[in-house]
């Protein structure tokens, strides 16, 4: 393969290509996914919750800041602010938390399914629960077949909407 890189890219047949070049699933119908790009996108979420976790626990330090403002309403009207603001930054960190660990399973199942050259993949818990673990796995898909993945919901809330932005906004690269 000339180009190493060019494993992240999937592309669907009408993106065209010459053969080979993006890796185990070209011509694969129903996804297109840079791995790379999602890669890239962990990091910063990474540290945005170490940035929410702090605010979280570090609403006294914050509060000591507010007990030279000089009227008690300022003070009480700050620390309840900070109480909400943490609240809501815990929150965040939480589920910023979950979606972290979702990219990294869903780049793992592609990066699996590129390798084992599996057609119309994607990472919906049932797909990934059908990739193989292991040598032993793996001789099983070798050798007695692999399992048949699920197809991509074809109308979600997601793609009606993507495809409404599209529509409107059409292909500005």
């Amino acid at each position: 393969m000339a180009d190493p890189d060019a494993r992240n890219v999937h592309r669907a047949p009408s993106e065209g290509g010459e053969h080979g070049k993006y890796g185990g699933n070209e011509g694969a119908d129903g996804y297109k996914i840079e791995i790379e790009s999602v890669k890239g996108l962990i990091a910063p979420l990474e540290e945005s919750v170490v940035g929410a976790r702090a605010v979280k626990n570090g609403q006294e330090k914050l509060a000591a800041h507010l007990q030279h403002c000089g009227a008690p309403e300022l003070l009480e009207s700050g620390k309840n602010f900070l109480s909400a603001w943490g609240f809501g930054m815990g929150e965040l960190a939480d589920h910023a938390d979950a979606v972290v660990e979702r990219l990294y399973e869903a780049i793992a199942g592609y990066m699996l399914a590129d390798l084992m050259r599996i057609k119309d993949f994607w990472p919906s818990d049932a797909n990934m629960a059908k990739l193989p673990s292991g040598a032993a796995g793996t001789w099983s898909w070798e050798h007695v077949g692999a399992p048949e993945m699920e197809k991509r919901p074809e109308d979600t809330a997601l793609s009606k909407f993507a495809r409404g932005l599209q529509r409107e906004y059409g292909d500005e690269s």
